[in-house]
C-alpha cells in the first residue's frame, strides 16, 4: 500500500544521529544521502522512509504517526531506549499494554521535532 514515507526535520544531521540509534536494533540503516535528504531502509538497502529539512514553526503533523515493526520485544525496549538516549520524548514507555490489545508490545515517543512514532514486537488485533 505504501511507496515510501517522508517526515520533515529541522536539522537534518540532528535527526540523522537520532534515526540511526532509533533505527538500528530495527536493523534499517541510511541507504543513501545527501544534503536535502535521508533514505533509510531494511539493513540499509532501498528507500522507504525518508527525512527531508523543512524551516518554520511546527514541524511536525498533528495528529498524525508512524507505527514501526520490531522482530522481538527486545528490539522494541533497545530502540525505545536509544530514542530516549537521543533526545525523545516518552508518550507510552516500552512494555506491555493490554489496553491497546491482549498481545501488543511497543512503545510511543516523540522524535526531537515532535514527529509521533511508534514500535510494536505484538499484535495489534
Amino acid at each position: 500500500m505504501f511507496d515510501h514515507l517522508s517526515l520533515g526535520v529541522r536539522d537534518l544531521d540532528a535527526a540523522r544521529r537520532f534515526y540511526d540509534a532509533f533505527f538500528a536494533p530495527l536493523g534499517a540503516a541510511v541507504s543513501s544521502a545527501t544534503p536535502k535528504e535521508l533514505a533509510y531502509g531494511p539493513g540499509g538497502q532501498g528507500g522507504l522512509f525518508y527525512l527531508y529539512p523543512v524551516t518554520g514553526e511546527q514541524v511536525a503533523g498533528l495528529g498524525a504517526h508512524l507505527a514501526f515493526t520490531a522482530d522481538s520485544r527486545t528490539a522494541v525496549d533497545e530502540a525505545w531506549r536509544q530514542a530516549v538516549a537521543h533526545g525523545a520524548t516518552t508518550i507510552r514507555p516500552a512494555g506491555q499494554h493490554p489496553d491497546i490489545a491482549p498481545t501488543y508490545y511497543g512503545c510511543v515517543i516523540l522524535d526531537p521535532d515532535g514527529n509521533k512514532l511508534e514500535i510494536v514486537a505484538g499484535t495489534m488485533h
